[in-house]
Formats: structure tokens, C-alpha cells, sequence
């Protein structure tokens, strides 16, 4: 067994992001091979699995820990009857590792954060946003999650369209002396292109940036993959392209996932 997991929930409309990110954490990650990439999902085709396997052929994919949860939920950010936004609980669920790591779909690896990971803190992200979230052994018992769970249940926590991360938020706040909150250097959102920031706030940290996170409706990507050889381009939005640093980053790295892997 590997030491760390490394959580990517997953859907149709983020199978060639996911993929995408895997791409970009074994070029950057140091510590990738001892990681397991665990992919959990509620709604993912053959198909989308088929092409975040170009980037991992090991990964695994799994159903929620406690599927009968979602039935709570009357509707999330994602719409009814879409409660992938509570997947990130699953990093919790990984017990037997010494580290989960939680990466949103829409991010990118840039930078080594294996230190991050190796870190003898119990909780790391960057308060107030559940981009990124690295989860130590004490919370990966099942009794977190459960935890975890009941809040959203039994309060109106189950009512907000970012449930998950208000409850991170009242369970894991920078008052807690398990956690560490780190810089947006880890979970860099204010390049523009539709998120926050702009272009010139990008430009001017690009060189320390691990992790940019895609977090405006616009995405740089598109869903295009059919499962056909011939059809392994993803739909380039010029505009973003021809304005936007962050996006030609991971244009850059889409392009080298299709070169090496496709």
C-alpha cells in the first residue's frame, strides 16, 4: 500500500481536467509515486474513466463511503440531484494512509508541494477555500467523515450551495491547533480570465505558484472526449488563450498530456 492518497472527484464534464491535473502532479509532485490517485464519483461513464486512465493507469475509483448521504441534500451549487460538491468529503474516508490530499478538479500542479504533504500538521488548506485540502491519519478513521456527515444532516448547512465548505470552515477554522492554513500560492485564484484577480497579479507570482485553481465558470477546457483515437483535442477558447496567462499554462500542459499519454 502506498502512503499517501491523492482524492480527485470526478464527472463526465472534469474527466479530461482530472486527467489533466494527474498529468501535471506526476510532472511536479516529488513524492507522486507513493501516492494512490483515488478518483471518488457519483456519476462517471466508462468513457470519462478511460481518459483520466491515459494519465494514471493505477488510479482507482470509488463510490462515496456513505452513498445514502446524498439522498439529504436537496440541491447543491452543481444543481438538483448533483451532489458532487460533497466528494471532497471523501478524503476523509481514506483510512490505512498517512495522508489524504484533496485537489478540486479544476486545478493544476505547478510546483512541488511535498512538503505539504510530509508535514506533521493533521489539517492544511487555505482557509477559507476546500481547493486544496491535505487530511492526516488522525482524521482518516471514518470518525471525521461521519462527523462530517451528521453536521450536514442534522443542520441547514444541507440548504447552502457550498456545504462542503462551510463545514470544513466550522470544523477545521484557522482557531484549531490541528490545522494549518496556508498561502494562495497553493490554491491561486486571482488570475482573471473569469476568476479572481487579474492577469498581472498572476504574472508577477507566476515562478511561486503550485497549484492555480480554475474556480470562475469559466474553465479552460471543454468536454470533447467521445473515447475515439481521433478525437483527442480539446476545445481551446481563444479568447481566454489569447488574454489569459494561467490558461496558456495549462494549455501547455493539456498539450504535453496529449503528447505523452494519448
Amino acid at each position: 500500500m502506498k502512503k499517501y492518497a491523492i482524492c480527485i472527484p470526478a464527472s463526465d464534464d472534469f474527466a479530461l481536467a482530472t486527467a489533466v491535473l494527474i498529468h501535471s502532479l506526476k510532472k511536479n509532485l516529488s513524492v507522486f509515486n507513493e501516492c494512490q490517485v483515488v478518483v471518488p464519483y457519483n456519476n462517471l461513464s466508462e468513457q470519462g474513466m478511460k481518459i483520466i486512465r491515459k494519465s494514471c493507469e493505477d488510479v482507482v475509483f470509488k463510490k462515496p463511503r456513505n452513498s445514502n448521504f446524498y439522498k439529504h441534500i436537496p440541491k447543491t451549487m452543481y444543481g438538483t440531484d448533483n451532489y458532487d460538491v460533497y466528494l471532497s468529503f471523501e478524503a476523509f474516508s481514506q483510512a490505512g494512509y498517512e495522508k489524504s490530499v484533496y485537489l478540486d478538479a479544476d486545478m493544476l500542479c505547478t510546483g512541488d508541494f511535498s512538503d505539504l504533504i510530509k508535514s506533521n500538521k493533521q489539517i492544511i488548506w487555505k482557509y477559507p477555500n476546500l481547493g486544496i485540502l491535505i487530511v492526516g491519519d488522525k482524521y482518516l478513521t471514518g470518525q471525521a467523515y461521519d462527523n462530517m456527515v451528521r453536521l450536514v444532516v442534522e443542520t441547514d448547512i444541507k440548504n447552502r450551495p457550498d456545504g462542503d465548505q462551510i463545514t470544513c470552515q466550522r470544523l477545521f477554522s484557522p482557531a484549531n491547533p490541528d490545522v494549518q492554513v496556508v498561502s494562495e500560492l497553493y490554491n491561486f485564484q486571482n488570475f482573471g480570465a473569469g476568476g479572481k484577480g487579474s492577469n498581472e497579479q498572476f504574472a508577477t507570482r507566476s515562478d511561486q505558484v503550485k497549484v492555480i485553481h480554475y474556480s470562475g465558470r469559466r474553465k479552460p477546457w471543454a468536454a470533447v472526449w467521445d473515447g475515439e483515437d481521433d478525437n483527442k483535442n480539446c476545445i481551446r477558447f481563444a479568447s481566454l488563450m489569447n488574454e489569459n496567462y494561467a490558461v496558456k499554462v495549462w494549455y501547455r500542459y493539456y498539450d504535453s498530456f496529449r503528447e505523452e499519454c494519448l
